[in-house]
């Protein structure tokens, strides 16, 4: 059923090499609803031009590890560079700035009129250049001891130690804390589309080691060396508001958790007598839906809960749980169930008439093992270079990217380029809560729930399309080629869109206090602590319920509980690995194969940064038609030799 002129189209555009301006325009209505994949139209453009080395010359490239890395010389640009000319130069003409600061020649302009100096400070991956270099620059007018921790700690994306908040909760564009009272009225909140939103990249860990094994030649001779090597990784983040009319997204970055549970006065893992740690980092997507509270106090409250959380457990010492899966399980598990309670406790609170939620997909890395919780409908990617034979690989859930073409996806660390001996896997770390799934249609149905299910057809997806965009050729090529019907980007394809109570497109999330037992009780009754609540209560007025239906619901509707998954770092013949966190923003339009394969060549191929992957997964994602939020977080683990001797 696909038109026979937009494959031509397709087969034509893949050889023209056209630039034309990055920009789109959409206008959407808000639903209480989480959003369909699919919805409204746009049109939009916007060109990358994008490189591929073959033959001699990349095998040539030597592998340079992530912190020693500079922006090669090639026609890529991230997305933020390509726009850097436009935005220096309506700065330096004094330009208005819809939110809350601008600046202007190094000087911050408030709105009250005052201003105060500030520097522009360039990345460290892109040198002093004034046309290409990063501002930094914080609005300095805070109303909350929260909002001052985060300007000081966000002020250097480069400190380990430093906390990073983005999207709807990004400082720099925000004012305050989302619990302050200026933010009651629910249109307050809003963070407008113009906002520009910087990506964030950093580098974390090194003080996990471990003996690790490589290979080395010797004129003639191959033989192994074994040395101590630090675990360390670098990551990148980046939300895009994409066609909406507001961004609804949030994430958080902590690349040095523990440090900074010691300094709050807690006691971290690495303070236990007995199962003591060495390194922590924490990653978290928000996706909100029917307003940005949810998504903001998540991002705002939930490192606070899950340090107290780990400070508690590790208080007791238990010996009990001395595995780092089983401490946290319950400590993201703790945490989840608080930020809940408090924010469904604080939507009615002081006039407040919140009805938002948000999905949540969380990574802590401790030491060497990685924990996924998971709720609603975000995912995680992981992919690993490894040596042939590896038996992790070999099970049904890991699949090998293009086993057909040896020659271009076999990696080789020490030269810089893919050999006959690694080969390259992905699958997918979490499951997405879609009422869709038989376990979580049995539990709506168990409380007097509904489903009600639909299909569509994302029409709306190739008016969006920007097939100036290389990679977005290919990818829809590949599609037409293999998948016709079942690829995310496939505008012809059918969606099926389950809702809870013909409303809410997830099954779990934080928030939506309408579909929970604990916050539709009678006004009498008072809850100390949300459990498993056995008693009926009324549903909203809103809902608009089937025919004989009571009204009366018993139990959650959507539940709070994450799922929880584990994974290990550099386990035997692990060559390199790199994890993907998303919003549905990304995978509504992109598989998790095509995900990896633009991630590879960034972080491999053209040995760009994660920032930079980050933000470029973001912006195809765009590009492929995307309705929705878009927010990504990409980690590249690696292993760096510790000398020893010093």
């Amino acid at each position: 059923n696909i038109p026979c002129c937009i494959i031509k189209s397709l087969s034509s555009l893949k050889h023209r090499h056209i630039s034309t301006p990055v920009g789109s325009s959409s206008t959407m209505n808000k639903h209480k609803q989480k959003q369909s994949p699919m919805v409204g139209s746009s049109f939009g453009g916007g060109y990358l031009h994008t490189t591929r080395s073959h033959g001699d010359a990349a095998a040539s490239q030597k592998y340079i590890p992530p912190p020693l890395r500079h922006v090669p010389p090639c026609n890529y640009k991230a997305p933020r560079l390509r726009q850097k000319k436009e935005e220096v130069a309506k700065a330096n003409t004094g330009s208005e700035s819809k939110v809350a600061t601008s600046i202007v020649n190094d000087t911050i302009v408030h709105d009250d009129g005052g201003t105060s100096e500030t520097k522009i400070k360039p990345h460290p991956r892109e040198g002093g250049d004034s046309v290409e270099s990063e501002s930094s620059y914080n609005p300095l007018c805070a109303t909350s001891s929260l909002l001052s921790g985060q300007l000081e700690d966000a002020s250097d994306e480069t400190s380990p130690s430093s906390v990073r908040r983005g999207g709807c909760a990004d400082p720099t564009v925000i004012l305050g804390s989302i619990t302050d009272d200026i933010f009651i009225p629910p249109e307050a909140s809003i963070l407008d589309k113009k906002a520009q939103l910087q990506p964030y990249g950093g580098i974390g860990g090194g003080y996990f080691t471990s003996m690790r094994c490589a290979l080395v030649e010797d004129g003639n001779d191959t033989g192994s060396r074994t040395f101590l090597s630090g675990l360390k990784w670098e990551v990148g983040a980046s939300s895009e508001c994409g066609v909406k009319d507001s961004n609804e997204d949030s994430y958080v970055v902590i690349n040095k958790l523990d440090e900074m549970i010691s300094s709050h006065g807690l006691k971290a893992f690495a303070e236990q007598n007995v199962g003591k740690t060495k390194q922590q980092g924490l990653f978290a997507i928000f996706d909100g839906h029917a307003g940005n509270q949810a998504a903001r106090f998540s991002a705002e409250k939930f490192p606070e809960m899950l340090m107290e959380e780990q400070s508690a457990l590790a208080s007791r010492d238990s010996a009990i749980l001395s595995s780092i899966e089983d401490r946290t399980l319950v400590v993201l598990s703790n945490a989840f169930d608080r930020l809940d309670r408090e924010f469904c406790s604080l939507c009615t609170r002081d006039g407040r008439e919140w009805d938002s939620g948000s999905t949540a997909l969380a990574a802590l890395v401790v030491d060497d093992v990685v924990t996924l919780a998971n709720l609603g409908d975000c995912r995680g990617v992981v992919c690993r270079v490894v040596s042939s034979g590896i038996a992790e690989t070999a099970d049904s859930e890991w699949q090998e990217l293009d086993p057909e073409d040896d020659e271009d996806m076999l990696w080789d660390r020490a030269n810089g380029a893919f050999s006959s001996g690694e080969r390259l896997y992905w699958r997918e770390v979490t499951e997405t809560h879609s009422p869709l799934l038989p376990e979580e249609e049995e539990r709506i149905n168990a409380a007097n729930g509904w489903i009600m299910k639909e299909t569509e057809i994302p029409t709306g997806q190739i008016h969006r399309m920007d097939f100036f965009d290389e990679d977005v050729v290919d990818i829809v090529k590949r599609c037409f080629a293999d998948r016709i019907g079942q690829h995310r980007s496939d505008p012809a394809r059918s969606i099926q869109i389950a809702r809870t109570c013909g409303d809410l497109a997830v099954s779990r999330a934080i928030g939506d206090r309408d579909f929970k037992a604990a916050y539709n009780l009678p006004t009498q009754t008072v809850v100390e602590q949300r459990k498993e609540i056995a008693m009926s209560w009324d549903g909203p007025s809103v809902f608009i319920y089937p025919d004989g239906h009571s009204g009366r619901f018993k139990g959650d509707l959507v539940s709070s509980v994450p799922d929880v998954k584990f994974f290990k770092i550099g386990q035997e013949g692990v060559v390199d690995e790199f994890l993907i966190m998303a919003c549905d923003g990304l995978w509504d339009v992109m598989d998790g194969d095509d995900a990896v394969r633009i991630a590879k060549n960034l972080l491999f191929d053209k040995k760009l940064s994660a920032k930079d992957g980050a933000e470029r997964l973001a912006e195809l994602a765009k590009h492929l038609g995307s309705s929705d939020n878009i927010t990504v977080i990409l980690i590249r683990f690696y292993w760096e030799e510790i000398d020893d001797k010093k």
